[in-house]
């Protein structure tokens, strides 16, 4: 997508989707860090040079100039990172290995606990400027949000191409507003800018004490969305979103900060709505909110994008079963819709929005999750960096040692509010964690007794030849990962119909660390009867099995005639193997709600014949 468009439009679009999230804490963040602070000028300084401080370290710092290198042929994201670990590690078989391991599915699922919390907190805390408009709005603060939410989940499915256009523009807007309202309010206050000095900073953080922690809670939530800069390089480049940031959502985060830094001071009344409380009149105040709601929305959807794109990538590397993903705009390859993940961020987020009622009760369940997902790509940085790129590893250790302690101070402080709503994306992500982990082990358990039942090709030879199984003339494709052995599939309808296609063509896909395959795969004649096509994909993909037949095996009328067998493979519910308790009924529930083989592979529906197979794992 980035080498058609020009970098000035490619930063335009950047805009919505990358900074959406990041772009729209102004209206939450400051407020939420003064409250849990002093309110005094000292503390008011000590907050906003915090905040200042943080922007530069973990965006400017850490994720622009270091981790945007560690890109996968241009893809980016926890999962960019997962792939590329070396494979001991992404195979592992050691206590250490194991711990690295399960960090980094942690970060995934951190993700997705992302996902839910910030539709919620993003949308509640722009309609909650309704108040300001009218006190008696207020009641309608927590129904107009639901009402929102759901309409914007409910409208995935449509796909977003024909409104997507105007996110970049109308996210400018908003950074030209909020941007224009700092200002505004730091010429009351000139003295403010004294807070860019980092002694501010240091100062304050050394006469809070232990109460640190409770303020550095509230001021990660001014870096929320950070990690969308790296999720989303492949959409626009690293290029488009330095320039983005260092030449207009910076300059327009670091002005409203100080901005509303400037008005706690010189207004102490307007503490209750700060960021509202800066629009001068209230035709602008109606304005301000309506353009954050705007934002808010965008922010929402870049999200929930987001989750599908990791969604699918999470199934191409085997961490999820297969999922349902609809492209719902065929001219761009990542705008897809992934029906289950869409309705449980939808529900997950409006529940939230009930239960917790304020974006200031929100706050202390968001952060948690962001803090957590930025150590763990600290963690794995480093591990790319000395392991694959063969960086010194005392001037890694260096650098990732600074960001890391900067990380483990916000993980530590978000930990403080555990209790308070933190346990929301902690509980989401062990739900997530257990289920990826579940699914890895039952897919290993899986094909170890397909290994140890698998039936080789001389013995189907054999029955041919003894006239116990009989040629029928069709073309039979079967779907394998080991093209050596006899497919499950197959082994089926010989065991069950006693006949075999004449011409059989095995289909074994494997899946790149890239995120694009770099070749269409590789033919092989097994015998008279078998012909076998490994494909390769990479994790961002979609996988059309009749294509790849046509460009490498078939001729399109062949295919046109050829007939899909797929396994449907029935889990028994008995623990007499490998995989037990918890673990099997897990494994059991997704492989039962996985989408059919023959979407996930493309295949036509009508030429699709299932073979039931019962199993014990």
């Amino acid at each position: 997508m980035h080498k058609k468009s020009s970098t000035s439009m490619l930063t335009l679009l950047a805009l919505g989707v990358v900074f959406g999230d990041i772009g729209t804490s102004p209206i939450y963040a400051f407020q939420q860090s003064v409250s849990d602070g002093q309110s005094n000028v000292a503390g008011i300084y000590g907050t906003v040079s915090l905040i200042f401080w943080a922007l530069m370290f973990v965006v400017s710092l850490k994720y622009l100039t270091f981790v945007l290198r560690a890109d996968n042929k241009g893809e980016g994201g926890v999962l960019a990172l997962f792939s590329l670990l070396p494979k001991e590690i992404r195979n592992p078989d050691n206590r250490r290995r194991y711990f690295i391991y399960g960090a980094l599915l942690l970060g995934t699922a951190f993700l997705f606990g992302d996902g839910i919390i910030t539709p919620a907190i993003s949308v509640l805390s722009a309609v909650e400027g309704t108040g300001e408009i009218n006190a008696s709005w207020v009641h309608f603060e927590v129904p107009l949000t639901v009402v929102i939410l759901a309409i914007l989940f409910l409208v995935q499915s449509k796909g977003t191409q024909k409104i997507g256009r105007l996110f970049g523009p109308i996210t400018f807007i908003w950074f030209a507003t909020i941007g224009a309202l700092g200002i505004r309010e730091i010429a009351r206050h000139p003295d403010v800018l004294k807070a860019l000095s980092p002694t501010y900073a240091i100062s304050y953080v050394g006469h809070q004490g232990f109460h640190t922690f409770i303020i550095l809670s509230s001021v990660i939530l001014a870096i929320t969305g950070v990690e969308a800069l790296y999720a989303d390089m492949g959409h626009f480049g690293a290029k488009p979103i330095r320039i983005g940031w260092f030449f207009i959502v910076a300059p327009c985060l670091v002005a409203n900060y100080l901005g509303q830094a400037a008005l706690e001071i010189v207004d102490p009344k307007a503490t209750s709505a700060l960021f509202f409380n800066m629009a001068p009149n209230k035709a602008s105040l109606v304005f301000l909110v309506l353009i954050s709601t705007l934002a808010t929305i965008i922010a929402s959807q870049a999200l929930i994008s987001g989750v599908a794109s990791i969604s699918r990538q999470a199934v191409q590397l085997g961490l999820f079963p297969r999922l349902q993903i609809i492209h719902t705009n065929a001219d761009q390859e990542g705008q897809i819709y992934v029906p289950v993940m869409n309705t449980m961020l939808g529900i997950g987020s409006i529940i939230l929005v009930i239960i917790f009622g304020t974006s200031a009760k929100l706050a202390n369940a968001y952060s948690f999750a962001i803090a957590g997902t930025m150590l763990i790509t600290t963690m794995a940085f480093y591990i790319v960096a000395v392991r694959r790129w063969h960086w010194n590893r005392f001037v890694t250790g260096a650098i990732v040692g600074f960001l890391g302690i900067i990380d483990l101070g916000f993980f530590a402080s978000t930990s403080t509010k555990v209790f308070k709503g933190a346990w929301v994306p902690l509980f989401i992500a062990i739900i997530v964690v257990y289920a990826m982990w579940s699914w890895r082990k039952g897919q290993i358990e899986l094909q170890k007794q397909l290994d140890r039942d698998a039936t080789a090709w001389a013995d189907v030879e054999e029955l041919v030849n003894q006239g116990k199984v009989v040629g029928i003339p069709t073309v039979g494709v079967f779907m394998t990962s080991k093209v050596d052995k006899v497919p499950q599939a197959l082994m089926a309808q010989i065991t069950n119909l006693h006949v075999i296609p004449n011409r059989v063509v095995l289909v074994s896909v494997s899946t790149e660390e890239s995120p694009y395959a770099t070749s269409h795969g590789s033919v092989h004649t097994l015998n008279s009867r078998v012909t076998q096509l490994n494909c390769s994909v990479g994790y961002m993909d979609q996988i059309n099995i009749p294509k790849l037949l046509v460009e490498s095996v078939l001729t399109a009328k062949e295919e046109s005639l050829a007939t899909y067998y797929l396994v449907d493979r029935k889990i028994v519910g008995v623990d007499t193997g490998e995989l037990k308790g918890l673990s099997h009924k897990v494994f059991s529930f997704l492989h039962r709600n996985a989408s059919t083989a023959s979407h996930y592979f493309g295949l036509p529906e009508s030429r699709v014949v299932s073979l039931a197979v019962q199993m014990d794992l």
